[in-house]
C-alpha cells in the first residue's frame, strides 16, 4: 500500500456496517479520531460518511426517532482514493481508500490538510456515555455521583488524601490560599515563568505576590531561590510545575516546614508529573490542577484542590459551596463563594483520568517525534533532560529558538496551517504585576526564546516534518 495510508487500525475503529445505529457511529467517529465514520454494505462497499456535524444536527432535529440507521444517514464521501494510488495532494484530511469493487480497505489520512492547534482534547466513547449518563441522571449541577467518583479517583491518582473539585483550575488556587488563612499584609513567593493565573490568585487572596527567577535547567523554582526570598512576612510560597516540569518538591517543603511556610503546588500544567517517585500535587499543603481543554485531563473547564489533612479538605469544600455548612443548610459561618464543579463536567474527567497514561504515551510520542525530526536545525534547542529524581511529562513540546526569528517562525507555521505558540510571558515585564517586578534573566530569556510544539491528538510523522522543513527554513537563513 502507498506511503502515508494509515493501515487497517484506523479503518477499523471509523467504519460501521450500514444496519448499526447512529450512536455507534458516533463513538466510532470518536474513537478513530477523523470526526467521522464510513458507512459501509454487506459486501463493505462504501455507502457514504457520518460525521460528527451531522450526527449533531440528525439529534437536535429528533430524525434518530424514525429509526434512522448509519446506512440511510450517510452522505455521499466527497474524496476517496483507489488502493495503490498516491496520497499526494488529495486535499482533505483524511479520505477512504477503495479496492477495484468499491469496498473499503483502509483510510487515508493527511493531519496536515486541516488547521492544527496547538492542543486539543481527544474525547472517546467513554466521555460520550458518561456525559449521556450524567444528564438522564438528571444530576447536572453541583452534586452527583460522578463528583464523588471523581475527586476520590483524582485524589488516589495522584496520592493524596482528598480531592475538592472546582469551577476551574484559577479558583482552585484562590480556594486554597483562602483555605490556608493567607491573606493582606502576607508574602506568597512565585516564580517569573509561569501564566498570569499564578500571581493573579495571590493578589485576589490580599497577599503581596514575592516574584523570583527560575532555575536555567530545570525551568522552575529552585530551593534555594525560594528560601533566599523569605521574609519575615513570607506565609506560602507556590512552586509552579511549568509545561509538565516538576519542582525538587522535597528540598522545596524541606525548607518550607523549617521556616513555618505554606506550600500550595499549582500544577495546573502537570498530571502526572512526579520528582522522588512521587506525583506532583500531593507534596503541598495544597496542589491544584485545571483541566482546562488543552490539559492532559480535561474537562472543558475545572480544576481540583488536593489536600492531605481532613481538616483543611473540610474548609476548602465549605469555602467552595458558599462558606455553608454541610449539616446546617443555609447557615453561613463566614463568606464563602461559588467554586463547584458540575456533575457533567466530573463525567467527562472521570473518563479522561481512565485515559492518561494512553494522553501521555501519545504527548511523548510526539517530543519523540519532532527531535528525530528537526535535529540538527540550526539554532533549535530542546530542553535538557531533567535529572534522575525528576519525572516530567509532555503537556506541549518546549523548545526554544533565536529570539529574533521566533515571530516569523510563528507565521510561518501558521501559513501551513500550524499553530506554533510562544512561550508565557515572564510576569515582571508585564503592566498588570510591574510593581512586583524583579530582575528574572533566565525567565525573561525563557520567555523571549521559548515555542510551544502541538501536541494535539492529530499530531503524527508527517506533521512533525512538516514542521521540520519549516522550521529549517526559517532557522536555515543567515545561520
Amino acid at each position: 500500500m502507498a506511503d502515508g495510508i494509515t493501515l487497517g487500525t484506523v479503518a477499523q475503529r471509523a467504519h460501521c456496517a450500514a444496519d448499526a445505529s447512529l450512536f455507534d457511529a458516533i463513538e466510532r467517529a470518536l474513537d478513530g479520531g477523523l470526526g467521522r465514520c464510513y458507512v459501509t454494505d454487506a459486501s463493505e462497499k462504501l455507502i457514504g460518511e457520518i460525521t460528527l456535524d451531522d450526527a449533531r444536527a440528525l439529534i437536535r432535529d429528533g430524525a434518530y426517532l424514525s429509526g434512522l440507521n448509519a446506512g440511510t444517514a450517510a452522505k455521499p464521501v466527497a474524496k476517496t482514493l483507489n488502493k495503490g494510488d498516491a496520497l499526494m495532494d488529495f486535499g482533505a484530511m483524511c479520505a477512504p481508500v477503495l479496492d477495484k469493487n468499491g469496498a473499503l480497505v483502509d483510510i487515508a489520512v493527511d493531519q496536515t490538510a486541516s488547521f492544527l492547534p496547538v492542543a486539543e482534547p481527544y474525547l472517546s466513547h467513554k466521555e460520550f456515555r458518561n456525559v449521556v449518563d450524567a444528564f438522564l441522571s438528571t444530576w447536572i449541577s453541583s452534586q452527583g455521583q460522578y463528583i464523588r467518583d471523581f475527586e476520590a479517583l483524582f485524589a488516589k491518582r495522584m496520592q493524596a488524601g482528598y480531592g475538592i473539585a472546582t469551577s476551574n483550575g484559577t479558583v482552585s488556587l484562590h480556594l486554597a490560599m483562602v483555605g490556608l488563612g493567607i491573606g493582606p499584609g502576607d508574602e506568597v513567593i512565585v516564580p517569573d515563568l509561569t501564566f498570569a493565573a499564578s500571581i493573579n490568585t495571590i493578589i485576589h487572596a490580599g497577599a503581596t505576590p514575592v516574584i523570583v527567577d527560575v532555575d536555567p535547567d530545570t525551568w522552575v523554582l529552585d530551593p534555594a531561590t525560594f528560601e533566599k526570598a523569605i521574609t519575615p512576612r513570607t506565609r506560602g510560597v507556590m512552586p509552579v510545575h511549568v509545561f509538565g516540569r516538576p519542582c525538587p518538591m522535597t528540598e522545596i517543603m524541606e525548607v518550607a516546614l523549617r521556616r513555618g511556610i505554606y506550600v500550595i503546588e499549582d500544577a495546573a500544567e502537570s498530571h502526572g508529573a512526579t520528582y522522588d517517585g512521587r506525583p506532583v500535587g500531593s507534596f503541598g499543603h495544597t496542589g491544584s490542577f485545571s483541566f482546562f481543554g488543552n490539559k492532559n485531563v480535561t474537562t472543558g473547564e475545572g480544576g481540583m484542590v488536593l489536600a492531605n489533612e481532613s481538616e483543611l479538605a473540610e474548609r476548602l469544600r465549605v469555602l467552595r459551596d458558599h462558606g455553608m455548612k454541610p449539616e446546617k443548610r443555609y447557615w453561613h459561618d463566614e463568606v464563602g463563594y461559588n467554586y463547584r464543579m458540575t456533575n457533567l463536567q466530573a463525567a467527562i474527567g472521570v473518563a479522561q483520568l481512565e485515559r492518561l497514561d494512553e494522553t501521555l504515551a501519545h504527548r511523548e510520542r510526539c517530543a519523540k517525534l519532532y527531535r528525530e525530526k528537526m535535529e540538527g536545525i540550526p539554532g533549535l534547542t530542546f530542553p535538557k533532560p531533567m535529572g534522575k529524581r525528576y519525572g516530567p511529562v509532555t503537556w506541549f513540546v518546549c523548545a526554544q529558538v533565536p529570539a529574533d526569528k521566533r515571530v516569523a517562525l510563528i507565521a510561518a507555521c501558521k501559513e501551513h496551517a500550524i499553530d506554533l505558540r510562544p512561550f508565557f510571558n515572564g510576569l515582571s515585564i508585564m503592566p498588570a504585576y510591574r510593581r512586583y517586578g524583579r530582575p528574572c534573566p533566565t525567565s525573561d530569556h525563557l520567555s523571549r526564546t521559548g515555542v510551544n510544539l502541538p501536541t494535539s491528538p492529530r499530531v503524527d510523522e508527517k506533521v512533525a516534518s512538516v514542521m521540520a522543513e519549516v522550521f529549517l527554513k526559517v532557522l536555515g537563513k543567515n545561520s
